[in-house]
């Protein structure tokens, strides 16, 4: 693989982001889900004032000064970009992942963190509520949240981890 491909590609998917996002952020934790017939991102950001309690990406519309309309735009421009990543890495021969974690600050450092799991059999929104309780400390407030939690806990236990 090119090392500039990925690279160039990362860099797309920062711009996006930082486009969607309609106030000065310091942190963006993004998720992103690649799997046969179906993708989904999502992100959450914070920013110096609400650094404990980030935003969730869905949520912008209804928080800040941004219409549907240009929300979805930049929403299928980001989905268009992981897509093209994912492209890379299977085009360099490489095994597809099924999704990642991004995490990067407004100064440029970043972390991604590529998964190959098969999600076939797993739920979507146990997916959701463990990946935001491991990334961002979130508790769900649902009972069928604390439920998924509470299994993946008890797993985890179970496993040593």
């Amino acid at each position: 693989m090119n090392e500039e491909e990925p690279e160039y590609v990362y860099k797309q998917i920062v711009d996006v982001i930082a486009r969607t996002i309609p106030v000065k952020w310091t942190k963006v934790y993004l998720y992103c889900e690649v799997v046969e017939g179906s993708q989904t991102a999502y992100f959450y950001f914070s920013t110096e004032e609400n650094d404990d309690q980030p935003v969730y990406s869905h949520d912008i519309t209804q928080l800040f000064e941004v219409s549907e309309h240009e929300y979805k735009e930049r929403w299928h421009q980001l989905v268009d970009c992981i897509q093209e990543l994912r492209r890379v890495f299977e085009q360099s021969g490489q095994e597809p992942w099924t999704n990642l974690t991004m995490i990067f600050n407004e100064t440029g450092d970043f972390n991604i963190e590529f998964n190959y799991d098969d999600l076939s059999n797993t739920n979507p929104h146990e997916r959701k509520t463990i990946w935001k309780y491991n990334h961002l400390g979130i508790i769900p407030k649902s009972n069928s949240g604390k439920k998924h939690l509470e299994k993946y806990l008890s797993t985890m236990m179970m496993d040593g981890i």
